[in-house]
């Protein structure tokens, strides 16, 4: 154990046993369970709304949350003798949620559903709402169709291109129409209705709902890292959990079927859900991805993964119009 982590572990009540290295962090074993020390280096007026969101959680029956730990004057962040934050939660035992398991993968639903339910009416300090909104979709959509435009005019004003750059103009077209298309249909399917009213109750998304942040054990899921928790619309999350499972999974139909059943079976979408679902699947936001990450690095030398990930797209993208048209064939 680090002596600086030790002068971190000395600021709270808890006998640690075992430290054991995580991705980025370190288990910690306790007189009170398991626990996971990570540097902090967020906004603690967040770190206050994210705690209170999973105390809310634990008070309301899910207690799988991971939860802070207060120091001994009663903070949740703890500074070493360099100055470094760091913050200890309650940590638990499992593998990630793997996207090949169909069981798993339609658990993972029915606790996204469970999450929803329970993050309702969640009071924020009325000072900080506005900075715990989430961002209007209309606005990232248009942000995200500039961006594109951009990028497309500088590749295709230059006099050499990569391999990624002309794989790119090729691509192009098909992206962007689809991107107009989804920016066109978010004006007309009541998705600001629904963000109206998550600002008008207080409804909270877990904002990076996906495989990462889920640990199985049996039939027990733990939900994790809040720290992207915010005041909007909760389909967002199912639409980051069902895009991932999606890609993994060649746009099975099937599974697509099987992953939307387990959540509606405990939280019935609504049709204005349903349909900003469809859009937020329709929108290319793998390809913004890839091109934002293009343009915001080192453009002389693109390596194949970026490529790779460029040409995947492309041959998913009759899978995924099928997907779309099977599931959601009566908008």
């Amino acid at each position: 154990m680090d002596d600086k982590h030790g002068e971190v572990f000395r600021q709270y009540d808890l006998k640690v046993y075992n430290t054991y290295r995580a991705r980025g962090a370190f288990l910690l074993e306790t007189n009170q369970g398991l626990k996971l020390l990570k540097a902090f280096e967020g906004s603690k007026n967040h770190l206050i709304y994210e705690n209170k969101v999973k105390e809310a959680l634990v008070n309301r029956g899910m207690e799988n949350v991971d939860v802070l730990v207060q120091n001994k004057a009663g903070e949740y962040i703890s500074d070493d003798s360099s100055g470094t934050s760091y913050i200890i939660k309650d940590w638990f035992q499992g593998d990630e949620c793997n996207l090949r398991d169909v069981k798993e993968v339609c658990s993972a639903a029915a606790n996204l559903a469970i999450l929803h339910n329970h993050m309702q009416e969640i009071e924020p300090p009325e000072e900080q709402k506005p900075y715990l909104m989430q961002q209007d979709l209309a606005v990232v959509f248009d942000k995200h169709n500039k961006e594109l435009k951009r990028v497309r005019t500088y590749i295709w004003n230059k006099k050499q291109r990569n391999e990624f750059e002309n794989s790119f103009l090729l691509l192009f077209d098909s992206f962007y129409h689809q991107a107009l298309t989804a920016t066109k249909q978010l004006q007309e399917v009541g998705y600001a209705s629904l963000y109206e009213e998550a600002k008008t109750k207080n409804i909270v998304c877990h904002g990076n709902y996906n495989y990462h942040n889920l640990l199985v054990s049996r039939d027990i899921i733990a939900t994790t890292n809040f720290d992207k928790c915010s005041i909007g619309v909760q389909i967002t999350d199912l639409y980051q959990f069902l895009r991932k499972c999606m890609e993994k999974n060649n746009w099975s139909v099937e599974l697509g079927k099987a992953v939307m059943d387990s959540y509606n079976e405990v939280k019935a979408l609504s049709k204005e859900e349903y349909q900003t679902l469809y859009v937020l699947l329709l929108y290319p936001e793998k390809f913004w991805k890839v091109t934002n990450y293009y343009f915001n690095n080192k453009k002389s030398w693109i390596s194949k993964r970026n490529i790779q990930k460029l040409t995947s797209q492309q041959q998913q993208m009759p899978l995924k119009a099928d997907f779309l048209k099977e599931l959601f064939s009566e908008m």
